[in-house]
């Protein structure tokens, strides 16, 4: 095979590494969006009598929650919110 004169070789050969921090920054805030509502469902009484300010990528709501699952939280205006796109939940 014929070598390459050095112009052509190529110099960035390292590893690859530039997204570990940002998705582990995602996934640090994912749980503890997750560990927050759990918290608001685990008090005592029903949960849909804790006002809560949920703020998403679109808009805020200032509302109750009713029901959770794996992917979405519904509230008691029946406001369904992917709980990926939630920022941040604060009780009121």
């Amino acid at each position: 095979m014929k070598r390459l004169p050095e112009l052509y070789k190529n110099t960035n050969i390292r590893a690859k590494n530039n997204n570990k921090e940002v998705d582990y920054i995602k996934k640090q805030q994912k749980e503890e969006i997750i560990e927050k509502i759990n918290s608001i469902f685990q008090t005592l009484g029903y949960p849909y009598n804790i006002p809560v300010k949920i703020m998403t990528k679109e808009k805020t709501y200032y509302t109750s929650l009713v029901t959770k699952n794996k992917e979405i939280v519904l509230t008691i205006d029946d406001d369904k919110i992917l709980i990926k796109d939630i920022i941040d939940i604060i009780r009121l």
